[in-house]
């Protein structure tokens, strides 16, 4: 049912419905990394001092020198941080993978036909064509954001590796530390390259303000579940007449036994 096609009243219980749709832990994690990162990402492109990288100017370079008192220093901070936030990710994998994570995997991650479908029409969409061809239901999550997660992990698992072999370089063998430096960027580039994406569609992009502020309340409208997550806005439905169905139940039998009782007396 299109956007159109629904009655007034409707649309606007739904635009003040809101569903939860991160929990705290979730929240809490995705601004972590957003503070880690901010953090690692500048410093690391001005511990690089390639020229033929280009990936700074020299100025930069030198005003983060300055700012550490010295390459020596940037480093060492740059290597704290990335140990802080290793430690940290890997202490929450540890204790919530199989209450959290394992479910999160099989319910949420798997790409499904719809999924495919929809990476085939939503890039063209984006660029004007294909404008008439309705997109597929989605779950909680695209299929873009989908394989994002993907490369967030992959690449993840790619910056500690490499990033311990680096830190931790005179106890690992010369082919592990030639290996490292590039895993270390490769990894580093392909995250970046989807969290430019990743930043224009959560905070610039209209259509999807709603999920931006998300990862600050935890909650999205049920309008915007239905217009953006339809599958898992209906599984959301479903949860909520289930409970209503309970707790009925439990109203209606708790009840019994006080009726009877007053047919006795």
């Amino acid at each position: 049912m299109s956007a159109k096609s629904i009655p007034l009243a409707e649309r606007k219980r739904l635009r003040t419905k809101m569903i939860k749709k991160h929990q705290l832990a979730n929240i809490l994690t995705h601004w972590f990394n957003v503070g880690m990162w901010l953090m690692l990402l500048p410093t690391g492109i001005a511990i690089i001092s390639s020229p033929r990288l280009g990936l700074s100017p020299d100025w930069v370079q030198e005003l983060f020198r300055n700012v550490f008192g010295g390459t020596a220093n940037l480093i060492r901070f740059h290597y704290t941080v990335g140990l802080i936030w290793a430690v940290v990710l890997a202490f929450n994998i540890l204790v919530g993978f199989r209450k959290y994570f394992v479910p999160f995997s099989k319910e949420r991650l798997l790409l499904s036909k719809d999924d495919i479908e929809w990476l085939m029409v939503k890039p063209p969409q984006m660029l004007g064509f294909m404008k008439d061809k309705p997109l597929p239901p989605q779950d909680a999550y695209n299929a873009g954001q989908k394989l994002y997660m993907y490369v967030v992990i992959l690449g993840t698992l790619g910056i500690i590796a490499s990033g311990l072999v680096m830190t931790f370089h005179t106890v690992f063998p010369p082919f592990l530390k030639q290996w490292a430096q590039p895993v270390h960027w490769v990894s580093v580039f392909s995250i970046v390259a989807g969290l430019i994406i990743h930043v224009y569609m959560g905070a610039v992009f209209p259509e999807e303000k709603e999920a931006f502020f998300s990862m600050f309340s935890g909650k999205v409208s049920a309008w915007y579940a239905r217009a953006h997550h339809e599958k898992w806005y209906w599984e959301k439905v479903k949860e909520e007449l289930e409970w209503e169905d309970k707790v009925t139940a439990e109203v209606e039998s708790a009840a019994k036994p006080a009726e009877v009782a007053q047919a006795g007396d």
